[in-house]
């Protein structure tokens, strides 16, 4: 929350798989992955005046990963805020931020035209049952022509409203700006009784600044808001806070050892039950040592579990924006070492908005196929013409293209030769990387053809097999070619 802000969600524009075709591919943007970095600057709160390094978030940074919470840490923040807009939102947060050792608090922003204890009522009803130390009425809301004694009168029904609902040993305080204060409210001293967070973006982080920056009759502030930037890739805003709330849970960060095997497979899937949020964030407790993680999803379409989509990255989270928005969903992930990929977790299970048909209480669950470590081989730089192999009995023929073809055009149109009575076409689809062939994508059509647009430049391989009255064929040798 800041007076001034032109908000920056750090959100994952991913398309999701549409509704006749499955895919798996590996992606290394940034951007995608949600790749986080500490940021050790040395700073670690203000201790002449007991307070800590601060962060506050809302629902415009989303669900946050262990990892995330992780980073924050060992960038020396200690204590979290977090809006009370959404309610999902505000909980994961409070939940990650308890569970990773942080202190807590939150904030309301206050809207004029709304009733005041309906909206301080409404915020302890979203952090029911957390520990936190202060609710933080959030003053910036622009007066759309309200007198400043109208806004004073409206700060103080908030105020009251705050005093009276507040759990035992909980604080109201107020957050605001210079700027704001003077030019909207008279710069009234009414509230200098009330503990004062307040933002001035100066990266000046002593809360003894206030010798040269104080307004409103206080004699001090409790926290000051100093910047507004990006932090283990979550886009927050910084602040040094005295803390009257203690964190629950003591996080033993001993280094683990490094291991001898594969990683097990992860646990702490989340989210689970249902969401009314438009995306996913999937995530997974992390690993010691785990260098990749990959997110399997299936869907629900009533009868059985399909696949959906399957993501490579480097942070054991995923967010994704689902194709059917009504429906129930399915995701396990697994993660890779030195030693090579473990095993797959059990599955998570999620309903995005409100699924109306059949659920899949009884339904079996999908074949699991160990992961299997594909040997090391040299990269073909340009590919090698495979040798010719015989045509497996039953399988289309015909594939097109083959034989390491070239191509520098946007798409490519993979094809086979008809199969008398074929009902559909599976076209599998795997990638050249790092020396070892890796699933891409999965194509279900109903004719012996399918145009993709290649999302990396290397040696493709795919094979097809045929439905026949119900039956697939098998699945025909492999052929090959290139997206230059």
């Amino acid at each position: 929350m800041t007076l001034t802000r032109l908000w920056l969600p750090s959100m994952l524009l991913l398309s999701a798989c549409g509704p006749d075709s499955t895919w798996t591919f590996e992606d290394t943007s940034p951007g995608d992955e949600q790749v986080v970095e500490a940021e050790v600057t040395g700073f670690a709160g203000d201790p002449a005046n007991n307070a800590l390094y601060s962060v506050d978030v809302s629902m415009w940074e989303g669900p946050i990963a262990q990892h995330s919470m992780d980073c924050l840490w060992t960038s020396n923040v200690r204590h979290v805020v977090a809006g009370t807009q959404v309610e999902e939102i505000t909980r994961q947060q409070l939940s990650m931020a308890l569970a990773r050792g942080m202190s807590i608090d939150a904030y309301v922003y206050l809207y004029w035209d709304r009733d005041m204890a309906t909206q301080v009522r409404t915020a302890f009803e979203r952090v029911r049952g957390f520990p936190i130390g202060r609710l933080w009425l959030d003053v910036e809301e622009k007066p759309e022509g309200r007198s400043a004694q109208t806004l004073i009168e409206l700060t103080q029904q908030s105020v009251d409203a705050c005093r009276a609902l507040a759990p035992a040993g909980v604080q109201c305080g107020i957050y605001t700006g210079p700027g704001y204060w003077k030019s909207y409210l008279a710069n009234t001293t009414r509230f200098a009784d009330v503990p004062l967070w307040y933002a001035q973006y100066n990266d000046v982080t002593s809360l003894s600044a206030w010798s040269k920056e104080r307004f409103g009759g206080w004699a001090a502030p409790a926290a000051k808001q100093w910047a507004e930037r990006v932090l283990c890739g979550i886009g927050l805003d910084r602040n040094t806070m005295q803390v009257v709330s203690s964190p629950t849970t003591i996080v033993d960060r001993t280094p683990a050892p490094r291991p001898t095997t594969v990683p097990p497979a992860p646990t702490g899937l989340a989210p689970g039950g249902t969401t009314g949020l438009e995306y996913v964030l999937m995530m997974a407790a992390t690993i010691p040592w785990a260098t990749r993680w990959q997110f399997a999803v299936e869907s629900w379409n009533g009868a059985a579990w399909s696949r959906y989509a399957t993501w490579d990255g480097s942070v054991p989270s995923r967010k994704f924006f689902p194709y059917w928005k009504q429906r129930i969903y399915r995701f396990r992930a697994r993660a890779q070492n030195a030693y090579g990929w473990g095993a797959f977790s059990e599955w998570q299970t999620l309903e995005v908005g409100q699924w109306s048909g059949t659920r899949p209480v009884d339904a079996p669950p999908s074949p699991v196929t160990p992961p299997v470590t594909p040997p090391v081989t040299p990269p073909v730089t340009p590919p090698v013409t495979p040798p010719v192999t015989p045509p497996v009995s039953g399988a289309p023929s015909g594939l097109s293209p083959d034989q390491g073809a070239s191509f520098t055009t946007p798409s490519v149109t993979l094809s086979c030769a008809p199969v008398s009575s074929a009902s559909a076409y599976e076209f599998t689809l795997e990638f050249l990387s790092g020396g070892a062939w890796k699933p891409y994508t999965t194509y279900t059509r109903s004719s012996p053809s399918v145009t993709f647009y290649p999302q990396v430049k290397t040696s493709f391989r795919f094979s097809v097999r045929a439905q026949v009255s119900g039956t697939f064929t098998p699945s025909s040798s492999f052929a090959t070619f290139v997206a230059r």
